[in-house]
């Protein structure tokens, strides 16, 4: 079955191609009731609203989840120049846009440009962090918004694919090390530019060595599951 491949010391890794609307956790719970298999992890959880590569071990596979997350991760996401989010996405309580104002393309790929070469990012409060035990977005939720120290990130990728000068819309291609928030870069692109921005998509297309092409979806897992293999 696509998709499916022998972990390295038992167990099974299951990458998966994630729809848009449904948790990482959900994903999990579908995997379970298709496979019978109990013990299920994912190498990075996606947002709700966003798609692509979820990786999913299953079994003793778990044992081995450390490496992918930690490591290279790649997305293409879109950028709407003059929208202001909460959350730096769609996915908010509120949301304030603006019309953009006409850049050059070369304005948007030096602001990239100096994006990656600062190598650092502010974790954003919708994020896992923790603080005194509590996970930063939980905090968010309740109406709390800390301060948070920059912190070192490696950006190998940050790439201009489009700009629409009349939308505002800029898609980029972003790849890099684990603690990477592409919705950072959404929020420095903005920043660079002198006006807010969030995101409008965000698609994972690599995780480690595995790619997006290589991945099945939901239904096609549901139908070809090989039987016996726990």
């Amino acid at each position: 079955m696509k998709g499916l491949m022998p972990a390295e010391d038992g167990g099974w890794w299951l990458l998966i191609d994630k729809p848009s609307g449904r948790t990482s956790f959900g994903i999990v719970a579908v995997v379970r009731r298709i496979t019978g298999i109990r013990k299920i992890g994912h190498a990075g959880a996606l947002d709700p609203d966003a798609t692509g590569l979820l990786v999913l071990a299953l079994g003793r596979a778990t044992k081995q989840l450390g490496k992918p997350l930690s490591g290279y991760k790649a997305y293409e996401t879109t950028v709407q120049l003059g929208l202001c989010s909460p959350t730096l996405d769609l996915d908010a309580p509120w949301t304030i846009e603006i019309e953009p104002p006409l850049f050059e393309e070369d304005d948007i790929r030096q602001a990239l440009r100096r994006i990656r070469e600062k190598g650092e990012q502010v974790p954003p409060m919708v994020s896992s962090l923790k603080r005194e035990g509590r996970k930063l977005h939980e905090l968010a939720r309740k109406g709390l918004w800390l301060a948070r120290e920059p912190r070192p990130v490696e950006i190998e990728r940050l790439d201009l694919l489009r700009y629409d000068t009349d939308t505002g819309e800029v898609e980029l291609a972003v790849a890099g090390g684990g603690g990477l928030y592409v919705r950072v870069i959404a929020e420095d692109l903005g920043g660079e530019l002198g006006l807010p921005a969030a995101l409008t998509r965000l698609r994972r297309t690599q995780v480690g060595d595995w790619s997006i092409e290589d991945a099945t979806d939901l239904e096609t897992a549901a139908r070809e599951w090989p039987e016996g293999t726990a």
